[in-house]
């Protein structure tokens, strides 16, 4: 990773640049302090996440997904050091039948690969 530690931590804590890339089906995210809301559609299925993102150690966007009737809930880890970032993802609910692992797999090695020049763009426009 070319970017330093505290820019990581930094961008990684921002949920509006960690949702929509990591979870492409997100269309909008609004934030609120520490508290985010987003929508966004899958497979035809609009659905609705709330949730809130705690530093500490690590950075934890905790979060419940909502869609019809379908609820669930889950917690989303990212563990920074230097020259690297361990991503965790928890969930429990409908939509572990709906995406499978097939989905999150692929968006999350899309999210690793792309995600030094990400950073590298966000800190030029907002940092």
């Amino acid at each position: 990773m070319n970017n330093d530690k505290n820019t990581v931590w930094k961008v990684l804590s921002d949920p509006s640049f960690v949702l929509p890339r990591l979870f492409p089906p997100i269309k909008g995210v609004s934030v609120q302090g520490t508290s985010y809301d987003c929508e966004g559609k899958y497979l035809l299925m609009k659905f609705f996440v709330h949730g809130t993102v705690l530093v500490k150690e690590d950075i934890v966007y905790t979060f419940y997904l909502s869609s019809g009737g379908g609820k669930g809930n889950g917690r989303l880890t990212f563990k920074v050091s230097d020259g690297e970032v361990e991503v965790t993802l928890k969930y429990e609910g409908w939509m572990e039948m709906v995406s499978g692992t097939i989905s999150v797999g692929r968006w999350f090695s899309e999210f690793a690969e792309k995600l030094d020049d990400e950073i590298t763009r966000y800190r030029k426009v907002k940092i």
